[in-house]
């Protein structure tokens, strides 16, 4: 996708429509062109030009938007890290990214300082918002050094577009390198699925971090169908739902603990939420429970699941609407152009419902991790992506997640997927959130200990949720250990960093 084309043409088409949405604010799509145009126009008086990386700290704001659509419509590659990183990972990222410009907000801007003194291939600290920014450049004295004409560098498809920074739940983040004819994928794969949805007359919204690979597809998506997107100014339930009753909100991706929270608001039933039509879940294994206690509190809605990563531009399966409730549990059917194997431990495909590695094909597939060869060259073999998640596929096509392969527990010679033994722990009515990881013991290699967050007011005890257990597992299955945390810790949106809870453990 040529950003700066599809920008122009979606601007002539619908010059007073609202593209984005955030709060009382509205940027109409000839607004938002003239925004991102003055942006690049900007970047290049600033000696910033094709192939140079900006880097952006930013939360969900609309700020984010044109500075993503001004920095590819002048052929920059732009560098979103989540607004969460401080200390050395930020560094690491800062360092890791070889970018000539930062941008951030007032607040933002100090654990950037904080992190130790800026490399030299950062020319400017570009920061948005009230407050000191001295010596620093104001945002809006940046944005006056330009003019809304159209860029002229040229784009080829092969261009580096993106570098999206992995969690780094297993390491250093990694930055995965997008180019522009990724751009394309998602709103094509969206459109192959769920085709109802792709139309001006959509409006999607966006709860999940614009830093990760969610704020480009979706703008990316609004850009090809021409409609709105709304930017949920935090993730407080009140906020979220009562946005969605005003804006008339049709769709959105989240992830479960954001799901989760979100049905905490205690006024839920009383929002008029007549035009949210589906509800995507992201990220990781979703607990049954949780979809169906969506569909018992917001009847009409249709909750469904998909799968990606970062790597693969992300979308790889998505559930059908109309087997939403059918297929209630399952990531989905392979979207168009993609090829899915699951595999043994040799390479070979297994059958139908077998567990295995999935592994992927397709015009998808990243063009690698930024400056590390060695790493590209252990996920992508023989042009295939091995994920490194576990799945296997249903005799009508469906794939199903059951974890990430390093995460598998082995306990008495038996393969135990945390994912499993989570989504019981979940279907407790006392239980909000849970973990399971596998800690090492001498007599059976491994044994299973949960992390149990309760449900506010709740008096369960560890012999409760063992006892529970056992009425719905088998045996092996049941953790030998279980503490009550006060919230899981992430690594990223949807993502548990077990590693930090099997030290705890240990």
């Amino acid at each position: 996708m040529n950003i700066r084309e599809e920008l122009k043409k979606t601007a002539e088409r619908l010059p007073n429509k609202n593209g984005i949405i955030y709060g009382a604010k509205k940027i109409t799509f000839r607004e938002l062109e003239q925004q991102a145009f003055k942006f690049a126009s900007a970047l290049e008086k600033s000696g910033i030009g094709k192939g140079d990386k900006i880097l952006t700290y930013l939360p969900n704001i609309p700020e984010f938007v044109e500075i993503y659509l001004g920095s590819l419509s002048a052929g920059v590659i732009c560098v979103p890290i989540d607004f969460r990183i401080i200390g050395d990972e930020l560094k690491h990222i800062v360092n890791d990214s070889d970018a000539s410009v930062i941008v951030t907000t007032v607040d933002m801007a100090k654990p950037i300082k904080a992190a130790g003194d800026l490399p030299a291939h950062v020319k400017k600290l570009v920061i948005i918002g009230q407050g000191d920014k001295s010596p620093d450049t104001d945002y809006t004295d940046f944005m006056n050094t330009g003019n809304a004409d159209e860029p002229t560098v040229p784009i080829a498809d092969e261009d580096e577009a993106l570098f999206l920074y992995t969690s780094g739940s297993t390491g250093r983040p990694k930055g995965v390198i997008l180019q522009y004819r990724h751009l394309d994928l998602f709103p094509e794969s969206l459109h192959g699925i769920i085709p109802e949805y792709c139309t001006e007359d959509t409006v999607m919204a966006c709860i999940l971090p614009m830093s990760h690979i969610t704020g480009p597809i979706l703008v990316n998506t609004q850009l090809k169908y021409g409609n709105s997107l709304v930017i949920f100014e935090s993730w407080r339930p009140d906020t979220v739902w009562k946005a969605v009753e005003r804006e008339k909100v049709n769709l959105f991706n989240s992830v479960p603990p954001i799901s989760q929270m979100l049905l905490a608001d205690p006024k839920l039933e009383k929002y008029d939420l007549s035009s949210l039509k589906y509800i995507s879940m992201m990220g990781m294994s979703v607990p049954k429970a949780l979809m169906e206690e969506y569909r018992r509190r917001i009847p009409h809605l249709k909750v469904i699941q998909g799968y990606g990563l970062t790597e693969t531009s992300p979308l790889l399966t998505l559930v059908p609407l109309s087997y939403a409730d059918e297929k209630l549990g399952s990531v989905g059917k392979i979207v168009p152009g993609v090829e899915i194997k699951i595999v043994d431990e040799n390479g070979s495909t297994v059958g139908p419902d077998t567990p295995g590695e999935i592994i992927v094909r397709g015009p998808q597939i990243m063009k690698g991790y930024y400056k590390q060869a060695e790493e590209t060259a252990k996920v992508i073999k023989d042009g295939w992506f091995w994920t490194g998640d576990l799945g296997r596929i249903d005799p009508d096509g469906f794939i199903y997640h059951l974890g990430r392969s390093k995460e598998i527990i082995i306990t008495g010679g038996i393969n135990v997927f945390p994912a499993e033994v989570e989504n019981v722990l979940v279907a407790h009515q006392s239980i909000m959130d849970a973990a399971v990881v596998g800690i090492p013991d001498e007599k059976r290699g491994e044994v299973l200990s949960a992390f149990v967050v309760k449900r506010p007011g709740s008096d369960l005890t560890e012999h409760d949720i063992v006892k529970y257990c056992r009425d719905k597992m088998a045996d092996y299955k049941v953790p030998k250990m279980v503490r009550f945390i006060e919230a899981l810790p992430m690594v990223g949106p949807g993502k548990v960093n077990k590693k930090v809870l099997i030290e705890s453990a240990g």
